[in-house]
């Protein structure tokens, strides 16, 4: 079921209000830079470009565990007929950074035309969604998310099998983007039905392996979202409510749908693998957060109570205030193909540009 969100709307038209109107008062939602941006001047930093491997970067995501939390990871979008690569930049921002192009052996099925990445903040691993219909290219729809070791002495080696990769499943080809829940479990985009999917890996086989039985897949499709094709609908998990932000470029708009809810509808015959479970969803709580003047929002990142849209077409990031759906402000980076974006320990704004092969970091000055 859906829910118009009152709130928001109520805070939109209190802020078209406002911009019409021939004065504001300090501190109300029209002093727009100093709510959202109080810091930014803003400055930007090229942090990782061509030359170091960065072709085509689809998303961008920081490793979630202390000790390496300036290790930052790219992924290029690559071609069907390549797959996709990973740049790791080590010390990323610092005078001293390193950057490495990894790319596993079996990309091309594994780790194809990849929208999105995403960390599990519990053991280290990461999965990523990827835009090709079929990962066999043979006509069918043999596709879905991967699951990754983020272990460099794993990921990318050779592993005696099919690919370093830990897991695999094939449940949803035109997968436009991907956020973390808990351990193995991950949401996902499916563009070629237009359904949020939620992925349990469980226990993954190791890698280079096949077994997918253990795992547990969920689908959800009362809301209402349209792929926009080779543009990332990425997502994010805010842990601290259960909402589930969706960037929707299809259809101009963000989403945010209750994890918790929903209860099973019917369990569905299994295609191309066999499961633990597939299971159709129904009664899923969720709202349209945002759809005032977005025009193709695909990037998102998650910082506390404020949310950051970073939309593809225009370089804007928006940031929103959760609770009450109410835009602080904007930032113009400039972007030619603003996709990816994220948030650092230290609180500054990074984003990838896909026209440019650029990843960069927004400074605080």
């Amino acid at each position: 079921m859906s829910f118009p969100a009152p709130l928001k709307l109520t805070c939109s038209i209190a802020f078209v209000a406002c911009l019409l109107a021939t004065a504001c008062k300090p501190g109300e939602p029209e002093d727009i830079e100093d709510v959202s941006f109080p810091n930014y001047t803003p400055g930007f930093t090229v942090v990782a470009d061509s030359g170091d491997g960065v072709q085509r970067p689809q998303d961008l995501e920081f490793h979630p565990f202390a000790d390496r939390a300036n290790e930052l990871w790219i992924v290029n979008r690559g071609t069907e007929n390549t797959g996709s690569d990973v740049v790791i930049v080590h010390d990323a921002g610092e005078p001293g950074q390193q950057a490495e192009q990894r790319q596993d052996g079996n990309a091309w099925h594994f780790m194809n035309l990849t929208t999105a990445l995403a960390f599990s903040d519990d053991n280290g691993n990461w999965a990523t969604s990827p835009e090709v219909t079929d990962a066999n290219h043979s006509g069918g729809t043999f596709t879905g998310p991967s699951l990754w070791s983020s272990d460099l002495d794993v990921f990318a080696q050779p592993s005696g099998g099919n690919g370093s990769h830990l897991d695999m499943l094939h449940q949803s080809p035109n997968s436009m983007g991907v956020a973390h829940e808990v351990d193995n479990a991950f949401w996902v985009f499916d563009g070629y039905s237009n359904e949020i999917v939620r992925y349990n890996f469980a226990d993954d086989h190791g890698p280079g392996n096949d077994d997918h039985a253990d795992a547990r897949v969920r689908r959800y499709s009362s809301l209402p979202i349209a792929r926009m094709p080779d543009t990332p609908s990425h997502m994010v998990v805010d842990k601290a409510t259960d909402w589930l932000y969706i960037c929707d470029p299809g259809n101009a708009q963000v989403l945010r749908m209750d994890i918790n809810s929903g209860t099973k509808a019917a369990d569905l015959p299994f295609t191309n693998e066999p499961l633990a479970l597939l299971a159709q969803m129904e009664g899923e709580v969720w709202e349209v957060f945002a759809d005032l003047d977005l025009d193709t929002p695909s990037g998102i990142a998650l910082d506390g109570g404020t949310l950051y849209v970073g939309d593809a077409e225009t370089g804007e990031i928006i940031a929103f205030e959760t609770q009450t759906g109410l835009e602080l402000g904007r930032l113009n980076t400039g972007a030619g193909k603003l996709l990816g974006i994220e948030v650092d320990p230290e609180g500054n704004l990074w984003f990838v540009d896909r026209r440019n092969n650029t990843v960069t970091r927004v400074d605080q000055n």
